[in-house]
């Protein structure tokens, strides 16, 4: 069966972890590029990681009508390109904005989608981003954005997992049991 797996979150909940893990665990799955305007931060890589532009060039494509969705967040714009549907729509997973995960099924229709929100303790996010150099108002921001995401949309994700720091292993066993049992695991399981 076919599976687009959307995975969201807090900021700096440990979504792109857990997306390596998963790709690790299920080669069958691809993952869904998103693009961005912020700057790549370092061992980042355009194409691999994010796909990065100028806010110019971001903007551009945005009249352009080529963006599935996207937000501005944190200062920078996310989004993604319609492009990365049109060669596969098959076993993806979807690092997507909380926001717009939380009315993700008004963009593709009928497609099978399985949403998990990823959340961790607030001291944790703290510790990443300021290890990310934000400014104190910069994660003020991103918090309170996060606080006011979820009480609009917490009732839109079909799960939410919590994401304790040093327990990965737990997190990604509560996925692959969601997964399994409910059949979506996709094929190629790797070992």
């Amino acid at each position: 069966m076919s599976l687009i797996l959307i995975l969201t979150g807090k900021t700096a909940s440990g979504k792109d972890t857990i997306i390596s893990n998963i790709l690790q665990k299920y080669p069958a799955f691809k993952k869904v590029l998103t693009t961005t305007s912020r700057t790549p931060r370092q061992g980042e890589k355009n194409g691999v990681d994010y796909l990065f532009l100028s806010e110019d060039e971001f903007r551009k494509k945005v009249q352009n009508k080529e963006f599935l969705e996207y937000v501005e967040y944190g200062g920078n714009l996310y989004g993604t390109e319609k492009s990365q549907f049109l060669s596969n729509t098959q076993n993806l997973i979807w690092k997507i904005d909380p926001s717009r995960a939380g009315s993700v099924r008004e963009l593709l229709g009928d497609a099978k989608l399985l949403v998990i929100y990823i959340n961790t303790d607030d001291e944790t996010i703290l510790q990443r981003l300021r290890m990310r150099g934000l400014s104190s108002v910069e994660i003020e921001k991103r918090m309170q954005d996060d606080k006011s995401i979820w009480e609009q949309y917490r009732n839109n994700y079909d799960y939410v997992l919590e994401n304790t720091p040093g327990k990965l292993d737990k997190t990604m066993d509560k996925i692959i049991t969601i997964l399994d049992t409910q059949g979506l695991a996709p094929s190629g399981l790797s070992d």
